[in-house]
């Protein structure tokens, strides 16, 4: 923390609740909009402290959370252009900033029954790229709850599936008994390195994880070695594009929004950092959100978004 401001507040406002409370107990809303400004976070978890770090190099909200006097919790939060700074009651706004594991770990449990609008968006365009591909050893690089697992085994390729959340692999290990599937689930984190031997799979299918990532020339690196030579990686995942326009890897559960970590990938860095690992780029598709099937969204959400980029699909040839 510092005592320099370290970005503008623009128009600052408090709700009514957290006036009353401020008059209350005699706390000055001055001190803590300045503790915020300066990179004071309050009590806010260390993902949300980290995001905060993300978000002044890269112009995103910002949030703080404080306690008055006599304990009651308020929110502090600068929207991402810095026009505009609210406090209000925590309690006022229900949301809760989860580190990956601790989101998937949640999430597990309704992630196949919710209706996901970036998985809709996603599905049929990668089904029609892998109709086009052969492939007989494939790796699934954070396989969550199988979704692609499951359907490339179901297609007789020898499956082998990875990730860091055991709640995820739980859901999609009893898919694949029920489904009397062989496929070899693995409980590890991407950045430790994949525990595999080089040239070991023809494909690798890495599903809408990437932007959760922090080291990503070292995800895609780690991709190019376990591939054998003419073998394809296709990376699916929400756009890089999505974080700037407000847009975050979302859940809600009774009542509560809970956000995860996204990185400051640019789409130029999913292409160069397979560039510079030996792949050659044979599919690029940058999926606007008007392309959503009509009942995944508001009409509010489509409004003037509908050609805003919210799905990255790339296909890749490992070369030798």
């Amino acid at each position: 923390m510092t005592s320099t401001p370290l970005f503008g507040l623009g128009t600052t406002t408090i709700t009514p609740e957290a006036g009353a409370a401020l008059a209350r107990t005699g706390d000055d809303a001055g001190v803590f909009f300045a503790r915020h400004q300066c990179g004071d976070w309050g009590e806010v978890e260390d993902s949300t402290r980290q995001a905060n770090e993300l978000a002044l190099r890269h112009g995103r909200s910002l949030y703080s959370l404080y306690r008055l006097s006599d304990g009651t919790e308020v929110l502090v939060g600068t929207a991402a252009n810095h026009a505009s700074t609210r406090m209000l009651l925590a309690v006022e706004f229900l949301f809760r900033e989860m580190n990956t594991r601790e989101g998937y770990a949640l999430w597990a449990a309704s992630y196949d029954q919710e209706q996901n609008a970036l998985i809709a968006v996603e599905e049929p365009l990668v089904d029609a790229l892998l109709a086009e591909l052969s492939f007989a050893d494939v790796l699934d690089v954070g396989s969550g709850t199988g979704r692609y697992a499951l359907k490339l085994a179901r297609q007789g390729a020898q499956v082998t599936a990875i990730d860091q959340s055991p709640e995820m692999l739980a859901v999609a290990q009893d898919a694949a008994r029920r489904g009397r599937l062989a496929i070899d689930f693995l409980l590890a984190p991407l950045e430790d390195g994949l525990p595999f031997e080089a040239s070991r799979f023809d494909f690798l299918m890495c599903a809408l994880m990437l932007c959760h990532v922090p080291e990503l020339g070292h995800a895609i690196q780690e991709f190019a070695r376990v591939l054998r030579n003419g073998g394809h990686v296709l990376i699916t995942d929400f756009h890089p594009d999505a974080p700037g326009y407000g847009w975050r890897t979302e859940f809600r559960r009774s009542g509560i929004k809970y956000m995860l970590p996204n990185m400051p990938h640019t789409r130029a860095d999913y292409l160069e950092a397979l560039q510079a690992n030996g792949f050659t780029i044979l599919k690029v598709m940058d999926v606007p959100l008007g392309e959503v099937p009509e009942g995944y969204l508001s009409e509010a959400m489509l409004h003037g978004n509908e050609n805003k980029r919210f799905c990255l699909i790339i296909l890749a040839r490992r070369e030798g």
